[in-house]
């Protein structure tokens, strides 16, 4: 009787084990877990009132979502600068649901990006450390947690599906060299941080591709090394000072050559 009391215990053990097994997760799947949990509370929802009128100049106010990341625990927060633009009242929703009211520190309509700031605890505020995206290579994992949607504190995954390219905003400005990833961003995700394996912020989610409106697999993140120039000056002075040349280049292809009158 003890003998199959034993072989049972055995069997009842293998079968849990086995159970176990079957749900335990992989080393990626680990390291999506890892990132989310660290990094989740440093994720914001912004929530931007713009008050339009009417044709009897009566006052018509508007909203729009985007999500921003807590750089550091004075309460500044990187976005983008169309997710805050032309707003007259900012609001920010940290992880626990708690609201506060969010002060416009600077913008930069040149690269999409903005800070605006909370005066919430330290204690509250969980800041993401920057990377670095000079070295990203095609192929390398990355990571977005936005508010898509107004679902707060979502986690999608994908690639780096390309570096460098050259992305056309609504007002016609051109922002080079952003990112190109297929971890989904869908409206909502604007402002959110685009993370590395190691939790950091490689680039702010600032547009996509679609015909739809949603999600194709096809999105655009400002580079880190643009943040490392922009943000401080948006702290330090509420804007950015550009220097350019004046010159756009382009490949003098036979068809150009031959329209503008000149032989190669």
């Amino acid at each position: 009787m003890k003998s199959g009391y034993c072989i049972k215990s055995f069997a009842v053990a293998a079968l849990f084990m086995a159970a176990v097994s079957a749900f335990a997760a992989t080393a990626d799947e680990e390291n999506n877990i890892a990132v989310y949990r660290a990094r989740s509370k440093g994720v914001v929802n912004i929530t931007s009132i713009v008050v339009n009128y009417d044709v009897f100049l009566r006052p018509i106010p508007s909203g729009g979502t985007g999500s921003g990341a807590v750089i550091d625990k004075e309460g500044h927060i990187v976005t983008n600068n169309h997710v805050i633009k032309n707003s007259q009242q900012l609001e920010v929703t940290l992880y626990d649901g708690s609201k506060w009211k969010a002060t416009l520190k600077g913008t930069d309509p040149m690269t999409d990006l903005a800070v605006i700031s909370i005066d919430a605890p330290p204690d509250k505020l969980y800041p993401i450390p920057m990377g670095d995206s000079s070295g990203l290579m095609v192929g390398q994992k990355a990571l977005a947690i936005g508010n898509p949607f107004g679902l707060q504190g979502t986690l999608t995954t994908g690639i780096i599906s390309s570096v460098g390219r050259s992305l056309k905003m609504e007002d016609g400005r051109i922002i080079d060299n952003v990112i190109q990833t297929d971890a989904a961003i869908n409206p909502g995700n604007s402002g959110g941080p685009l993370l590395n394996t190691k939790g950091e912020i490689i680039g702010i989610n600032t547009a996509i591709f679609s015909p739809s409106g949603g999600n194709v697999g096809i999105g655009f993140a400002v580079p880190a090394s643009m943040l490392a120039k922009a943000v401080p000056q948006l702290i330090a002075k509420g804007y950015v000072s550009h220097s350019y040349l004046g010159v756009r280049m382009y490949p003098l292809f036979p068809e150009f050559a031959e329209a503008i009158g000149m032989g190669i």
